[in-house]
């Protein structure tokens, strides 16, 4: 029987012979472990040092991948100014970039409005967040392509990779209505954020489209952040009050969703019983809280994966892709006992 050496030794001839431009998906454990006569778990460790080297990539639910030959060494990256340095969820989005850059290779440079390096029409720029115009014009005349991770409604000449947030604000109305709610109210952030305004509408797309004639819902916006859910709690426990009955709420991202389980609390709610809610973003607070956070998941790796895949394959023409973000089931939603059959 092979050692775990021998064994990544092998890989690594199978990587070397099928590398390209592309991730291309390797053999299962169980295939690999039946080729090279070994046990899964010695497949498994050695997958595992082979992950660390950067010569593969495990995409969860999807398989093992041989990460391709780069093409381009150099990313630049530049940020919204609207984008705080504490929020977790850029914070896990910047870790994954980094990552999986590093794994590859590739020189990632961070840049500003202030400081675009000349002659970078070679060089792709990923934009996070959203920013204005004028500044995503200049990046558009600088670089040889612009992949934004947010949709841009008007802007049609730019690849944009971003979660799809009108299917979020579906989906999450759709659940609510599913588990039995006639009451249901939505968190919703500033129009001005697209994320925003797309989960919103999906959400009042869903809920007109039900024929359940008790059904009644409410758009409450505001900040999205901690404090803003928490002040909004306040609107929410009123609705309580006046339904006497349970309700639900989807709020726009985790943070409005943790301030207003808070302040809820504090109040003596019982959140799931009384008050069901959906929050956005999966940030680690969310599975951290009491109760635990039903949430949307976005698999920031899959969408680095989408991301150098049309860097390696030289596929840089304008283009929207929409990932999908799943539901991660918690102890903050239950079904209503009393709705609708």
């Amino acid at each position: 029987m092979l050692s775990k050496e021998k064994v990544i030794e092998e890989l690594k001839k199978l990587i070397s012979t099928n590398r390209n431009g592309t991730y291309k998906k390797i053999p299962a454990e169980r295939e690999l472990a039946e080729l090279y006569n070994v046990s899964r778990t010695t497949i498994r460790n050695a997958i595992k040092e082979l992950i660390k080297e950067g010569q593969l990539i495990q995409i969860q639910g999807k398989g093992t991948y041989i990460t391709p030959g780069i093409k381009n060494k150099e990313v630049h990256i530049i940020c919204s100014p609207d984008i705080k340095r504490n929020d977790p969820f850029y914070n896990k989005l910047f870790g994954d970039i980094t990552d999986i850059t590093t794994k590859e290779s590739i020189n990632l440079l961070l840049i500003t409005a202030d400081s675009i390096p000349n002659d970078v029409k070679d060089i792709p720029v990923i934009v996070v967040g959203i920013i204005d115009d004028n500044l995503l014009q200049i990046l558009k005349d600088n670089y040889k392509v612009v992949i934004t991770l947010e949709e841009y409604i008007n802007h049609n000449d730019i690849i944009q990779i971003s979660f799809d947030d009108y299917k979020i604000g579906w989906n999450a109305a759709n659940l609510l209505i599913e588990y039995g709610y006639e009451n249901i109210i939505h968190l919703a952030g500033p129009d001005k954020y697209t994320s925003s305004l797309l989960r919103k509408n999906g959400f009042i797309d869903r809920i007109k489209k039900e024929e359940y004639i008790q059904l009644q819902y409410e758009i409450i916006s505001g900040k999205m952040n901690w404090s803003s859910g928490y002040k909004l709690a306040d609107i929410v426990l009123e609705r309580y009050m006046k339904y006497k009955k349970p309700i639900a709420v989807f709020a726009a991202n985790d943070w409005m969703a943790v301030g207003l389980i808070q302040r809820l609390k504090e109040e003596g709610i019982k959140i799931g019983s009384d008050i069901s809610i959906i929050g956005c973003d999966n940030i680690f607070l969310s599975s951290e809280i009491v109760p635990s956070l039903t949430t949307f998941d976005w698999d920031l790796k899959n969408l680095m994966l989408e991301i150098l895949q049309l860097i390696n394959n030289n596929n840089l023409s304008a283009k929207k892709i929409l990932l999908t973000a799943d539901i991660v089931m918690r102890e903050t939603l239950k079904k209503k006992k009393d709705g609708p059959q």
